[in-house]
C-alpha cells in the first residue's frame, strides 16, 4: 500500500514539473517570441523604460527619476526588476520587454499552479491556456508599463489565499507566507491597490460564506502564521517608503499634508495624496475619466476569443451549486467575487485606463477552466458557444479588408506592403484553422475541436507584434539611431512637447 502511494506521489510530482515546464515554453514563445519586432510604443513603453536607465545611470535606487526629476508616480519595484535586465542584458527592445512578458508568463503559470491546488490538473491546463491567449492579458503582457505586473501580483496574492485556507501543516505557511509577501511586492509596484484589493475581496468572500463558516477554516495555530505574515509583509514592503520619504522631504513652504496644492509637497503627499486619493476621487486630477460603464463593457471585450464559452460556465456553476453557496463550490465564488469586485472598484474611481482590470483575468480564466474540464469529460455541452467560436475564426480575417482600406485611406499606413503581408498572412492561419476546427466540430468531436480551436488561437495570438506594427504610432528610434552616433560630450538634446496630450 504504501510503495503504491510513493508511486503515485512520484507520479503527480512529474506531472506537475511537466506542466509547468510546457506551460512555461509554451508562453514564453507567445509573449517574447516576437517581441523584438516592434521599437518601444511612444508614450508609455519610453518612459517606463527611461525611469529604470536613469536608475542604473544615477545609482540611485530609492528616488526614480524621468529626466531627471523626481518621478513619484510609482513605487519601484518594476522600474528595480527593469533595471537588473539592463544592468546584465544592455539597453535593446528584448532586454527592456523580457521583464514584463516574463512576469505575464509568471502569472500564467501561477493561474496553473493555483487551479491545480484548488481543482485537477485538466482545469489547471486549460485555466492556464485560456489565461494565456485572452486578449487584454496578452496585449498587456507585451507593451512595457508597470499594469501587468501589479496584476499578476495582486493575482498571486489571491491565489495564495484560496489555497492557503484549504491547506494544513506546511503548505498552509508557505501559501500563508506568500499571501503576504505578493501583497507586499503588489504595493511596491503600484501603491495601496496591492493590499486593498485582495483583502477587499477576502471580506467580501467572507460576507458571501458566512463568517462562521469563514472563520471555521481557521485554528489557534494560525495565529503565528497571520503574525508571520504581518512581519513579512512589513519587512518587504516599509523599508523602500521610508527611504523614500527621508530622501525627499516636503519643503518649510509646503502649504501642508491635506491640501491639494502639490507645491514643494515631497514624496508622501504626492504619493499618498495625489496618487492614492485626489486621481481616484478627483476628475480633474486624473485626466482619465471614462463613463461609469466603461469596464463593464471593457471587461467581456478582453476576455475574446473565450467569452462566448462565459454565460455556459457561469450558468453550470449555479446549477452545480444548487444555492449552497456557502459550503459548495466555494472557490469559483471566490473567483466570481475577485472579478466582480475588482470591476465595480475601478468603475467607482474617477481615473479610468483598459489595464486596470488585467487582475480580473486570471480569476475568469479558472471559472471558464473548471468549466472546460467538464465539456472535455463530457459533462457539458457547447454547441451554440462552438459554431459562435467558429463563426468568429471567420470574420477575424475578413475585418483585416476593411481596416486595412480604411488606414491606408487615412494616410496612416507607413508600409503598406508590409501590412498587406502579414494580414494577409494572419488570415490565411485563421482560415486554415478554423476550418479544421469547423470539420472536427461537424463531426462531433469535442476533444479534437477543442484541441485545433486552442491551436489556431496559439498561432493567430503569435501575430500580435506583427500585427500591433502596423498600428503602432511611428517610433523616435530611428532618429535615435541617427543622432547618437553624432552627439560629443557636452551635447544635450532638447525635446519640446506637451505632456498632457
Amino acid at each position: 500500500m504504501e510503495a503504491t502511494t510513493n508511486k503515485k506521489n512520484a507520479s503527480d510530482a512529474r506531472t506537475w514539473i511537466l506542466d509547468i515546464l510546457c506551460i512555461f515554453a509554451l508562453s514564453s514563445v507567445l509573449y517574447l517570441g516576437l517581441s523584438f519586432m516592434r521599437p518601444l510604443a511612444s508614450p508609455d513603453e519610453g518612459r517606463y523604460s527611461e525611469i529604470p536607465r536613469e536608475m542604473v545611470s544615477g545609482s540611485d535606487y530609492v528616488t526614480p527619476r524621468l529626466n531627471g526629476m523626481p518621478y513619484f508616480y510609482k513605487p519601484p519595484m518594476f522600474y528595480w526588476i527593469q533595471a537588473a535586465s539592463i544592468k546584465h542584458f544592455g539597453i535593446n527592445r528584448i532586454s527592456l520587454r523580457a521583464p514584463n512578458s516574463l512576469i505575464a508568463v509568471f502569472g500564467i503559470v501561477m493561474t496553473y499552479v493555483a487551479a491545480r491546488a484548488l481543482f485537477d490538473r485538466k482545469t489547471a491546463i486549460f485555466s492556464a491556456a485560456i489565461l494565456s491567449t485572452s486578449a487584454l492579458y496578452l496585449a498587456m503582457g507585451q507593451i512595457v508599463t508597470l499594469d501587468m505586473t501589479v496584476a499578476v501580483f495582486i493575482s498571486a496574492a489571491m491565489f495564495s489565499f484560496i489555497v492557503a485556507i484549504k491547506r494544513s501543516g506546511v503548505w498552509r505557511w508557505i501559501w500563508g507566507l506568500s499571501f503576504a509577501a505578493f501583497m507586499a511586492a503588489a504595493i511596491l509596484t503600484k501603491g495601496l491597490i496591492g493590499v486593498v484589493i485582495p483583502c477587499a475581496v477576502v471580506f467580501l468572500y467572507m460576507l458571501a460564506i458566512g463568517w462562521r463558516n469563514f472563520w471555521g477554516q481557521f485554528g489557534r495555530a494560525d495565529i503565528w502564521l497571520v503574525l508571520a505574515g504581518i512581519a513579512l509583509f512589513a519587512a518587504i514592503a516599509l523599508p523602500w517608503h521610508v527611504l523614500a520619504a527621508l530622501a525627499n522631504p516636503a519643503f518649510e513652504n509646503a502649504e501642508g499634508f491635506l491640501s491639494k496644492n502639490g507645491d514643494g509637497q515631497g514624496f508622501l503627499w504626492y504619493y499618498i495624496i495625489h496618487e492614492h486619493f485626489l486621481r481616484y476621487i478627483d476628475e480633474s486630477t486624473s485626466m482619465r475619466y471614462q463613463p461609469a460603464w466603461f469596464f463593464f463593457v471593457l471587461a467581456p471585450v478582453g476576455l475574446i476569443p473565450w467569452i462566448v464559452f462565459a454565460p455556459r460556465a457561469l450558468a453550470e456553476y449555479f446549477s452545480d451549486s444548487r444555492g449552497q453557496f456557502r459550503t459548495k463550490n466555494t472557490a469559483l465564488l471566490y473567483m466570481i467575487i475577485w472579478a466582480v469586485f475588482i470591476v465595480c472598484f475601478f468603475s467607482i474611481s474617477k481615473s479610468k485606463l483598459p489595464p486596470y482590470i488585467t487582475p480580473i483575468y486570471p480569476a475568469t480564466a479558472v471559472l471558464l477552466g473548471w468549466w472546460a474540464a467538464r465539456w472535455w469529460d463530457g459533462r457539458s455541452r457547447a454547441m451554440p458557444e462552438s459554431w459562435i467560436l467558429a463563426v468568429l475564426g471567420y470574420v477575424s480575417p475578413i475585418a483585416f479588408v476593411p481596416i486595412y482600406f480604411i488606414l491606408q485611406a487615412k494616410g496612416k499606413l507607413y508600409d503598406p506592403q508590409y501590412a498587406a503581408a502579414a494580414m494577409s498572412l494572419c488570415a490565411a492561419t485563421m482560415v486554415v484553422g478554423t476550418s479544421i476546427s469547423l470539420a472536427m466540430l461537424l463531426k462531433r468531436r469535442t476533444r479534437a475541436f477543442a484541441v485545433s480551436a486552442f491551436a489556431t488561437i496559439f498561432c493567430f495570438t503569435l501575430f500580435f507584434n506583427p500585427i500591433a506594427l502596423i498600428f503602432q504610432r511611428p517610433s523616435s528610434e530611428s532618429l535615435a539611431k541617427q543622432i547618437l552616433p553624432e552627439l560629443g560630450d557636452d551635447d544635450e538634446i532638447v525635446i519640446y512637447t506637451d505632456y498632457g496630450v
